[in-house]
């Protein structure tokens, strides 16, 4: 078994700040993965404490994330709350997995004992159009998802009213739209939560990633109720966040409206305010990317300043 050793990583939050924490695996590899998976985090660089000439030395997977630039000052004041929540969130889920891994923790109690979902080996099925193959999902962050919406919204990817329902929270500050279902009871929530979701091999690449952010999403349930809470308290953290991530998206669009159309007395004028907005774009889509949230779309005048800029040049 091979000896688990001290990294430390640095990960940027919401309102750009760079933060430093420390995490126990066997490897950088490892140390990386537990740190994406586990806690959300997409880490700046993992570094582990000693190595043969003293020094840490920088995981290969470690990136500097794209948009480095900070925000403006107002608009790091307005995601504060923002930043706060998703880091307290993080920590919260980090601090859940690591008593599940504890060897001297009590068993859950049998009201609570959830057995992690099967992973079956992959299987084929007959179908009218042929044979498909159908795999277990892998899971996958939070994130939003390119595509076509119509591909992921609706009654087409889910027959499970449990599975909808945490669809809709997906995306990061955006809803993806489901039936309005009854609303799921707790041991149909458990039962879900015993199921794996598969991916069929004819799959559109919009759905696959649904259903793997839906697969964390239900791994993540598991170990926030075998810590202790319950179905009803992981949907209202999910609501709540939703709603965080939403109302940060609507700020940033609001404000770059307002620049735009002049209501920002703060902004320059002529086409000294569109160079403003542009670069207000570039910054709030770097932060919104940062969360997973989707970003805002480039106006018109700004798309003509862009092609401006590009002849320029």
């Amino acid at each position: 078994m091979c000896e688990k050793m001290k990294f430390t990583y640095t990960y940027r939050s919401s309102d750009g700040e760079r933060h430093t924490a420390e995490i126990d695996a066997e490897s950088r590899d490892a140390a990386f993965a537990k740190i994406r998976t586990e806690l959300g985090i997409k880490p700046i660089k993992v570094v582990a404490e000693v190595d043969g000439s003293g020094k840490g030395a920088a995981s290969p997977n470690s990136a500097s994330p794209r948009g480095s630039g900070a925000l403006a000052a107002s608009f790091k004041k307005r995601n504060l709350l923002v930043a706060a929540a998703v880091v307290l969130f993080a920590a919260v889920l980090g601090g859940v997995a690591w008593w599940m891994r504890s060897p001297n923790r009590e068993s859950p109690t049998a009201n609570r004992e959830l057995p992690a979902a099967n992973s079956d080996q992959p299987i084929t099925v007959v179908t009218p159009q042929g044979p498909v193959t159908l795999r277990v999902a892998e899971p996958l962050p939070r994130q939003a998802i390119p595509g076509s919406r119509q591909r992921i919204e609706g009654n087409g990817v889910f027959t499970n009213a449990a599975e909808r329902l945490l669809a809709r929270f997906a995306e990061p500050g955006r809803v993806v739209a489901a039936p309005a279902d009854t609303r799921p009871t707790e041991a149909e929530f458990a039962a879900c939560l015993r199921e794996p979701i598969r991916i069929a091999s004819t799959d559109f690449t919009e759905v696959v990633d649904l259903k793997r952010i839906v697969t964390g999403m239900k791994r993540e349930m598991r170990a926030y109720i075998a810590g202790g809470g319950t179905v009803e308290q992981y949907l209202a953290e999910l609501e709540k966040r939703q709603k965080l991530e939403v109302s940060y998206r609507e700020r940033a669009e609001q404000k770059l409206n307002d620049m735009l159309n002049g209501k920002d007395t703060r902004s320059p004028s002529g086409r000294d305010s569109l160079k403003a907005a542009y670069a207000y774009w570039l910054k709030a889509n770097a932060q919104l990317q940062a969360m997973g949230i989707y970003p805002l779309a480039l106006p018109d005048a700004l798309r003509s300043y862009q092609m401006s800029l590009d002849i320029e040049e």
